[in-house]
């Protein structure tokens, strides 16, 4: 390992995410931040490549990358990388700007190093966060090393996201999570139970904000809001900074409570962005009963 990785350098006001905004905005609306990962020895491409052949293979993916602009995320669109073990900086270079790749780095937090610099960059902001949330949970990253004009599909993902840019320039569209012309209740609930991916209509595509992101900039993504990304004319390199927080946790419950209720023919209220009304609560706790009840019985069993 290079030995420069044995000593994660301070993430000092790594992101600003500006308290009152994030109270303002968090499950509802996207809205820019400001952060000063760009310039972090970490996330400089030779040491990605060093994590890259430490992570497990399940762990590294090349993604298609010059899709057709305005298409859907299909299940081919992933496919899990070979080894890295013989590539070296210069051909992980080549990789990416010829060969129709972007590389995925998943789960970054498992590595020793990377998730120091993670839990580093989330312990520092957590007083804020939970301020507003409550406690937060699922703590994980993801880096993307993109090649130019590669475009990543329309699709949403179950966690709070602080996706930050680090090199290059990006196109980051994000849709509003609560319009279900975009993202149907049904399609939400699908996709919470069972990770189904449902696309968008074509007329609704051009129904979102356009963040455009320089180094040192980048956009909170709430928790389910549907979004693309497309990078410019330069290599990209960005990193997702995701976790749970009550408020997703919840909605996650009651989508699946209300997929079975569907099921039985009942037509149910459709979820709030945060999942806290009286109702939602119900719901909520009666879904989390077999958790609760799995824990209590092997606590039981190890006691």
């Amino acid at each position: 390992m290079n030995k420069m990785l044995h000593k994660v350098p301070t993430t000092a006001a790594a992101i600003d995410i500006d308290p009152a905004r994030f109270r303002d905005n968090v499950d509802l609306r996207p809205y820019e931040l400001r952060h000063g990962m760009q310039d972090h020895p970490l996330l400089r491409l030779e040491n990605l490549v060093a994590l890259a052949k430490r992570l497990p293979p399940l762990q590294r993916e090349y993604v298609f990358a010059k899709q057709e602009f305005g298409t859907h995320e299909a299940g081919t669109h992933y496919e899990h990388a070979g080894s890295f073990a013989d590539l070296s900086t210069e051909d992980m270079i080549l990789n990416i700007e010829l060969q129709n790749r972007v590389i995925v780095l998943r789960n970054v937090e498992t590595d020793a190093v990377y998730g120091q610099l993670v839990h580093e960059v989330l312990d520092q902001l957590q007083e804020q966060i939970e301020a507003v949330t409550g406690p937060i949970s699922g703590r994980e990253s993801f880096i993307f090393i993109s090649p130019p004009r590669a475009y990543t599909p329309f699709h949403y993902d179950p966690e709070q996201n602080f996706f930050l840019q680090v090199a290059g320039r990006k196109d980051f569209a994000v849709y509003d999570v609560t319009d279900r012309d975009v993202m149907p209740e049904t399609a939400l609930e699908a996709f919470l139970a069972s990770s189904t991916r449902t696309p968008c209509e074509p007329q609704y595509f051009d129904r979102c904000q356009v963040f455009e992101l320089s180094p040192g900039q980048g956009v909170y993504v709430p928790t389910t809001a549907p979004h693309w990304v497309r990078t410019l004319d330069d290599v990209s390199i960005s990193i997702s900074i995701n976790f749970r927080t009550p408020s997703s946790i919840r909605r996650d419950r009651v989508c699946r409570f209300n997929r079975l209720l569907r099921k039985t023919g009942i037509r149910p209220q459709p979820v709030s962005p945060r999942a806290d009304t009286p109702r939602e609560l119900w719901k909520s706790s009666l879904v989390e009963v077999p958790a609760r009840l799995k824990r209590w019985l092997g606590s039981r069993h190890t006691t």
